[in-house]
């Protein structure tokens, strides 16, 4: 139970085992940025910071069925990984299915990860240590391909959105003009304000007349004995003239032919104030339109490649002493078990 299962793995690992080289690369992906030098006194001076939800895709994608597809379709996998002849544990057949190819691909192509420092290690396992940097060199190729295309699907969503805020707030604006426009033409009024004011103007005018009238009355009968007098009579009827204007103008301001002054200032400020607050809206969303396409110009995503695809001098892979050390031990454990079953079941009868 040990010592011949021991014997024919050590048989074939030393006879038919195909010597494995290992390339090795680490990388992390970065997004760089250039921030306004304005900001720089609040803080935001880093010119590159990791992104963890794209490294977590990138992990994802490396042991997925699309990368494999892909690599073998360049590099021709089912030949690096069958090239080995004699070694049926290690190799693949020649044509082997895609879910077989995608199964020995997870095996031979160790992909650990860091959330914390966001660093991506990869390990990469052939026959020969040109094809394994090759491996290697295509999985770097693919994962920036896949960054660049979640970069672009970025920037057009940023964009996009941006455009459509742009589009609202110009129908906004354009609606505030032309209801504007067609008060202004119902009206018959360009601006209500300075009708307003020169009907004050006149309403102070005519006070003032009045003030006068009035003291020119005081005064003229306090000089004169006769009530009869003719001028005291115009001076009444001049103050009555003038109190009747000023009432006229008054029931200008407050009723008019249509409708009162006060309500046509109201409804003037009115849509002057939706159209400044429309054109101040439009402001912003040409000015947040105009960043995001200037972002998605300055801003890029990219794999920062700390360790370059390495190519293996010696032979490191299968490590036969742990595979022998590990056998035998799992190889005792069971024949351990299997002694101790049967001495129960002995014991028993």
């Amino acid at each position: 139970m040990v010592l011949l299962p021991v014997c024919l793995i050590v048989g074939y690992l030393f006879s038919r085992a195909a010597d494995q080289f290992v390339s090795e690369m680490s990388f992390s992906i970065r997004s760089e940025e250039f921030v306004n030098p304005l900001d720089a006194l609040a803080g935001l001076g880093q010119l590159s910071t990791g992104t963890t939800s794209d490294a977590d895709i990138v992990h994802e994608f490396i042991g997925s069925q699309k990368i494999v597809r892909t690599i073998d379709a360049r590099v021709n996998l089912r030949k690096i990984y069958s090239s080995a002849e004699g070694d049926p544990v290690f190799t693949i057949a020649p044509d082997v299915s895609t879910e077989g190819l995608v199964a020995h691909w997870r095996r031979m192509v160790q992909v650990s990860y860091d959330k914390g420092s966001g660093l991506i290690h990869v390990a990469s396992f052939a026959f020969d240590p040109a094809s394994a940097e090759t491996i290697n060199k295509a999985i770097l190729s693919e994962s920036q391909l896949l960054v660049d295309k979640l970069s672009l699907l970025a920037r057009e969503d940023a964009t996009k959105y941006a455009k459509a805020d742009l589009d609202d707030a110009r129908t906004r604006l354009k609606t505030a003009r032309q209801n504007l426009s067609r008060f202004r033409a119902e009206a018959q009024i360009i601006d209500p304000s300075i009708n307003v004011q020169s009907q004050s103007g006149v309403s102070a005018a005519l006070q003032q007349q009045l003030a006068e009238a009035l003291i020119d009355l005081d005064l003229l009968e306090g000089s004169i004995s006769n009530v009869n007098d003719p001028r005291v009579e115009q001076a009444v009827r001049r103050i009555k003239a003038i109190e009747n204007r000023l009432e006229g103008e008054r029931q200008n301001l407050s009723s008019g032919v249509d409708r009162g002054m006060v309500n046509i200032v109201g409804d003037y400020e009115a849509l002057i104030v939706e159209r400044e607050f429309a054109e101040q809206a439009f402001l912003a969303a040409a000015a947040a339109y105009d960043s995001a396409k200037a972002e998605a110009k300055r801003r890029t995503k990219y794999l920062a490649v700390h360790i370059e695809p390495t190519i293996a001098d010696t032979s490191l892979y299968p490590r036969k002493p742990l595979v022998i050390a590990v056998s035998t031990a799992f190889l005792i454990l069971i024949w351990a078990v299997s002694i101790m079953v049967a001495y129960s079941v002995r014991d028993r009868r």
